[in-house]
């Protein structure tokens, strides 16, 4: 009871964050209402608060924090301004600790292509609470993403999808096997961009990540928990429609991962589709990050007759937000 009491605020909550006539330091006597209430109940995918940082004619972005495990966690939500029974995509960053921390501009383009977005930095960073595991408990900051969308009156729940680069790949594949373990299935579709699904053949690759992996993973060597985190181990886990991304000249991540992951998939009669880059990058620089696909991607899977979610259609709204970012986007 008392997570859904917390779930079905979040509305309000973020009503009062977009009606501010102040400014985006403006906090209404609702929006300070609702904070109050919702730290108090702590509930799973609760939002604590919001700090608008910028709102267009079509759509409005946020500094996020929320309940994840009793803990406050960071991160950003995106929302067109217009709309009803809108698709969501939940975007998983790369990287660990503040190495790779969001800057909140990653999610503009599923924003502005129609889209409700929001990320994690993951607990214990960008001032979060906790620590994090490198796909351990917190992949339940990316789970836990979910009812925070399913609570947001103009999302459609039956259209979540997920995405996420590199480190973030893994949190997708770790979020998909969850979803099969628990027998739900409340995200639709998932992309990854040079996503890890090895973890042992990412030693071989690059061995200083033994330093990171005993930080943050720690118990080596024992190798179950990172069996556990390597999606090649578990194919037969991942049953949502998965669109592969990866640059044939990645330095970071090899392609060769993803291609095991595609062939083992597919051997399991999988819905998989693996694209390679030939003399692309880890972040598919040469290939616009691979957005042309990713979001044709999920325009098939999660779109309505009549909604246009391409690159094409969204390129320059996409690029007006991004120039005019706090900070200096890219």
């Amino acid at each position: 009871m008392r997570r859904l009491a917390a779930v079905g605020v979040l509305g309000l909550l973020l009503v009062a964050a977009s009606a501010g006539a102040g400014g985006k330091d403006a906090v209404t006597g609702a929006e300070a209402a609702a904070t109050a209430w919702l730290a108090l109940t702590g509930a799973d995918g609760a939002i604590e608060s919001l700090r608008l940082i910028i709102r267009t004619e079509h759509s409005e972005y946020f500094a996020l924090t929320y309940w994840s495990d009793e803990l406050r966690v960071k991160g950003f939500l995106g929302r067109p301004r217009e709309g009803t029974c809108l698709p969501a995509v939940i975007y998983n960053r790369g990287g660990n600790l503040e190495y790779g921390a969001l800057k909140g501009w990653e999610i503009i383009p599923y924003v502005e292509a129609g889209f409700v977005a929001v990320a994690s930095q993951y607990r214990g960073n960008g001032g979060g609470e906790g620590r994090e595991q490198f796909g351990g408990a917190d992949v339940d900051d990316v789970m836990n993403l979910l009812p925070l969308l399913k609570g947001l009156p103009e999302v459609d729940p039956e259209r979540i999808g997920m995405t996420g680069n590199s480190r973030g790949g893994m949190m997708t594949y770790l979020a998909l096997k969850r979803q099969t373990l628990t027998g739900t299935h409340d995200i639709k579709a998932a992309v990854t961009i040079g996503g890890v699904a090895d973890l042992f053949g990412w030693l071989d690759e690059r061995p200083s990540m033994i330093d990171t992996f005993r930080a943050l993973i720690r118990g080596w060597p024992d190798k179950g928990p990172y069996r556990a985190r390597s999606a090649v181990e578990w194919p037969e886990l991942i049953n949502v429609p998965l669109l592969i991304l990866h640059g044939e000249s990645d330095d970071r991540v090899s392609v060769e991962q993803s291609r095991r992951l595609a062939e083992l998939l597919t051997k399991a009669g999988k819905p998989v589709q693996l694209i390679t880059y030939p003399g692309d990058d880890h972040s598919l620089s040469v290939s616009r990050s691979g957005l042309v696909e990713g979001l044709a991607w999920f325009g098939h899977y999660l779109g309505m007759p009549g909604e246009d979610s391409s690159l094409e259609r969204h390129g320059d709204a996409m690029q007006q937000v991004l120039s005019t970012w706090p900070g200096s986007a890219r």
